[in-house]
């Protein structure tokens, strides 16, 4: 018989809880608009080092996302502005201690910025 109890801690929990509030604060402080897309797909993704979950939905064959980036630069190329979004990914191939098929993402995009605003970006994220 399987337990039903969770794997996860309830330390760990309110934890995460509290890093996603804080990532959320972070990126509302620095006026960057929340957003959400799509995680089911039509096509898989074109990194050959990554492999899409495979899905079916009304006969027809489709993927779960492995990144939220191609829907996200499809907002940006409309003029969306600065975007994160807090995404749960999917990528197959990829089971064991340390990875897990189904993991949250945080993804951004800052326009104007160069890789130095970007590494400064990132520190202010993590403190």
């Amino acid at each position: 018989m399987s337990d039903w109890r969770p794997s996860a801690n309830f330390s760990a929990l309110q934890l995460r809880a509290q890093l996603l509030r804080a990532a959320r604060e972070y990126f509302a402080a620095t006026r960057v608009m929340e957003v959400e897309t799509p995680t089911l797909s039509a096509a898989a993704v074109s990194d050959v080092h990554l492999a899409s979950v495979q899905a079916k939905v009304c006969g027809q064959q489709a993927y779960l996302h492995t990144s939220p980036e191609y829907a996200m630069k499809r907002l940006l190329a409309a003029g969306s502005g600065d975007i994160y979004q807090i995404a749960r990914v999917y990528r197959d191939g990829e089971s064991g201690r340390y990875h897990n098929p189904e993991f949250t993402m945080i993804e951004w995009y800052r326009l104007g910025f160069d890789h130095h605003q970007l590494m400064d970006d990132v520190e202010k994220l993590l403190e």
